[in-house]
């Protein structure tokens, strides 16, 4: 199984916010943030990448693997920068 991890770093946070994904299943990937359910990607047999948020509910469909997973990091760190809940109700 092998670990992915993407960061993505806020402006005038010093603070670097990490996502971290992990391949749970064969072609399956789970992100988290600080131990928050971010969402999940499935690789489908067509070779795209569909993303789910928290809720499950699907956020779209991408070519690679890391624009798949860069939507879902965008998606809730915006959530809860804006001070609102995000999909993990944080």
């Amino acid at each position: 199984m092998e670990g992915y991890r993407l960061t993505s770093a806020i402006d005038g946070d010093e603070d670097v916010r990490e996502i971290r994904w992990s391949e749970v299943e064969d072609r399956f990937f789970v992100g988290s943030f600080r131990g928050n359910f971010v969402g999940y990607i499935n690789h489908d047999p067509d070779g795209s990448f569909t993303c789910f948020d928290s809720t499950s509910r699907p956020r779209g469909e991408f070519t690679s693997l890391e624009s798949a997973m860069g939507s879902l990091n965008n998606l809730y760190l915006s959530d809860s920068i804006k001070g609102e809940p995000n999909d993990g109700g944080h």
